[in-house]
C-alpha cells in the first residue's frame, strides 16, 4: 500500500511536472488546468499517478471529464483505491 496519502501523491507530481514551468502556489479546489498544466501535461500526469497509485480510475464508471478541480483528481483516486464508484467533489 502507499505510505503517501493520494493528495500527497497528486501535489507531487503535478508539482514534478510543473518543474521547468515555474510551479505556482495552487489549492484543491483550483481547475487542473489552473494549476499550469496543459493537456498534454496532463496526460503525463494520469500516467505518473496511475504508475504511483497502482490504480487507473478512468474507465467505464468515469471519465477525466468529469474532473474538474485537482480535489476532484484527489477523490478519483482516492475512490479507485478505496474500490468505490463514487467521486465526490472537493472545492
Amino acid at each position: 500500500m502507499l505510505n503517501d496519502t493520494v493528495e500527497e501523491i497528486v501535489r507531487r507530481e503535478i508539482d514534478t511536472i510543473l518543474l521547468d514551468e515555474g510551479t505556482s502556489e495552487w489549492t484543491l479546489a483550483d481547475p487542473l488546468l489552473a494549476t499550469g498544466l496543459n493537456s498534454l501535461m496532463l496526460a503525463q500526469l494520469l500516467i505518473q499517478l496511475e504508475t504511483a497509485t497502482g490504480v487507473d480510475p478512468f474507465g467505464a464508471e468515469r471519465s477525466i471529464a468529469d474532473v474538474r478541480t485537482v480535489g476532484d483528481l484527489v477523490a478519483a483516486y482516492q475512490a479507485a483505491l478505496d474500490g468505490t464508484a463514487e467521486v465526490q467533489r472537493v472545492g
